[in-house]
């Protein structure tokens, strides 16, 4: 190993034990600055093979969230990148079942993945509108929203709000904005937006990635009724978001490749 790859495993290592010592991992002034300090420590491009490593240091990239058996992706279209990359690269025992309103898209994505032994038995599709969708929603625990459902304000708004009135409660939802110029390409969705959910982080990109990416989590009580609007958590109000690499630094890799892709 060079000389610069043991300068890398050594600032890892040395936030690990920071973060490991930490009470909480809720957002506060020093979480988020270790989080922010790991991502930007591990984000430069560098040829190091983390699965050649000793297994003390392989063990710190388990240490994550529990992975979902079950996800839905809301608007898949044709050809269902993001789901394809996630079951491949990223959730490989995980259950995808995909929704779209076109039933040529459904049957053109489905002939897709059905060469794939492994792929074609974890992804599943439905050709039907995801606001006719109720009581199935509380079987994932993660939606995954894409951008080009629900073309308006109005629309997209209203989608949302039954996702809130349906999902299981404490599950996540994943959906795609747009902030600044690029509100011209693709609906943008603000956290108000989001009744019923506690906004986690949201995530502005600034290269070539086009749509931004806001993380919520449903409530685990019903709230609707009572008129409570969205939280966002502490340390999560400024433009470009501060966000929790464990569960979130592969989304935004996702949306990368399904840019070039596309």
């Amino acid at each position: 190993m060079g000389h610069e790859d043991e300068l890398l495993v050594e600032k890892v290592c040395e936030m690990y034990e920071k973060i490991s010592k930490l009470e909480s991992l809720k957002p506060s002034k020093d979480v988020n600055m270790l989080f922010t300090q790991l991502v930007l420590t591990c984000m430069p491009p560098s040829p190091i093979d983390v699965t050649k490593l000793c297994k003390r240091v392989q063990e710190i990239s388990q240490h994550c969230t529990h992975v979902p058996s079950r996800v839905v992706f809301v608007g898949s279209g044709p050809l269902p990148l993001t789901s394809i990359v996630l079951a491949s690269y990223h959730l490989t025992t995980t259950s995808f079942h995909n929704y779209d309103i076109d039933p040529l898209a459904n049957s053109m994505a489905s002939r897709l993945v059905s060469s794939d032994s492994d792929l074609s038995q974890r992804m599943f599709f439905h050709t039907t509108d995801i606001m006719n969708v109720t009581s199935e929603l509380k079987d994932y625990e993660v939606v995954f929203l894409a951008a080009l459902v629900g073309m308006d304000k109005e629309e997209k708004v209203r989608v949302i709000d039954h996702l809130a009135k349906y999902m299981a409660p404490g599950a996540l939802l994943m959906l795609r904005s747009a902030h600044g110029a690029r509100a011209f390409l693709y609906p943008v969705v603000d956290p108000c937006d989001l009744q019923g959910f506690e906004v986690l982080s949201v995530f502005h990109p600034a290269d070539e990635v086009i749509n931004s990416v806001v993380i919520a989590r449903k409530f685990p009580m019903p709230m609707l009724d009572k008129g409570l609007g969205p939280i966002m958590l502490p340390g999560k109000c400024s433009e470009i978001q501060t966000f929790n690499p464990f569960n979130q630094l592969n989304m935004i890799e996702e949306l990368a490749i399904e840019e070039h892709l596309s």
